[in-house]
């Protein structure tokens, strides 16, 4: 398995501070009995997309400061979000609350076959119970880093993102992909 954001943070800055958000509460119960003894480390329940909600939360406002730069990471549920809630919208409202030089990274489910992405998106919402989201066009996941500098090498399939590397696996198939990259508020 790999390491966690707070673990690889830490390991390069132990001073960093990590705030997870989730709303399963199972998620949450495993979170904070592995984060038990880390007073540099939250996990707290809440709805990714109730940002006000969020960026007010005691355990956020104890650990963040945003007035200094910092890094939101939506990775992987993004495509949780259905495109009538905004996720655009949800990236925008978050950004215009980090500091300048501040890190978002973003990515989600893409196809470019509309019968791949209904089926992933029809598949997942049947297995998770709920309310899913959707599988995007790469061209959808562009807009949630729209007026943000996007960094090398733009909006790609992520495992290709730093290919330097054999650490990573590469993507199986085409037919969907997890697409996604980094911006930086300014």
């Amino acid at each position: 398995t790999q390491d966690n954001v707070h673990q690889v943070a830490q390991l390069v800055d132990p001073a960093s501070r990590v705030v997870y958000i989730d709303n399963d509460p199972i998620v949450l119960a495993h979170g904070r009995a592995i984060l038990e003894e880390n007073d540099r480390t939250a996990v707290i329940q809440a709805d990714m997309r109730d940002t006000d909600g969020i960026l007010g939360h005691p355990e956020v406002v104890r650990l963040i400061d945003f007035d200094e730069p910092v890094a939101a990471l939506f990775v992987s549920v993004l495509h949780c979000i259905p495109g009538s809630d905004d996720p655009a919208g949800l990236v925008r409202r978050v950004a215009d609350r980090l500091a300048p030089g501040s890190f978002l990274v973003v990515c989600q489910l893409v196809s470019e076959d509309a019968a791949t992405r209904d089926f992933v998106t029809d598949y997942m919402a049947k297995s998770t119970g709920n309310q899913w989201g959707e599988v995007r066009r790469p061209e959808d996941v562009h807009v949630f880093l729209e007026g943000l500098e996007v960094l090398p090498p733009g909006l790609v399939e992520v495992s290709t993102w730093r290919p330097d590397s054999d650490l990573a696996p590469k993507q199986a198939t085409q037919e969907w992909i997890e697409y996604g990259g980094v911006g930086r508020t300014w």
